[in-house]
């Protein structure tokens, strides 16, 4: 994990090719894989995953490896993620899923990205509240949820 942290991939991959175990916690929950993803390291996220790190490991915030780098803002990272099919119905502590951390961390690219992989626009948080709702209460341009909203109406929700 300290070598992940200190962005050492030829010492992390020493370590993993003599046993390391990449979903090791440290007292946060973390996983070198959420190291990863906080250094912005592809190569290294990818080299951790290919020694079958978890990569649905939450943190002691409930977190992701992908809904980390949602609040992080690492855009790149989630893409990749995604591709490796992280789970985009993940839930925080309060049970926002990874669309309502995008709106909330006003990133379009993310929101563009769950929404074309079928980011449930219906869930609900804690509070009742909708991915729609935190874009309307922070503010953010609606166009991709409304767009994501009248496509996918009809399949997810029938109107009485």
């Amino acid at each position: 994990m300290k070598a992940v942290e200190c962005q050492e991939e030829e010492c992390a991959t020493l370590l993993l090719e003599h046993g390391a175990d990449p979903n090791v916690m440290d007292v946060c929950g973390n996983t070198a894989v959420h190291y990863a993803v906080f250094c912005q390291n592809l190569s290294l996220a990818a080299k951790l995953l290919s020694y079958d790190a978890d990569i649905e490991a939450r943190n002691k915030d409930d977190l992701t490896p992908l809904l980390l780098a949602i609040c992080e803002r690492r855009g790149q990272m989630v893409e990749f993620l995604v591709k490796k099919k992280a789970n985009i119905h993940a839930v925080d502590k309060m049970k926002r899923t990874a669309l309502m951390l995008a709106v909330m961390y006003e990133s379009p690219d993310v929101v563009r990205l769950l929404l074309q992989q079928g980011a449930d626009i219906f869930s609900q948080d804690v509070f009742g509240w909708t991915a729609e709702e935190y874009a309307v209460i922070s503010g953010f341009d609606m166009t991709c949820l409304s767009i994501r909203f009248c496509l996918n109406f009809p399949r997810t929700r029938r109107i009485p």
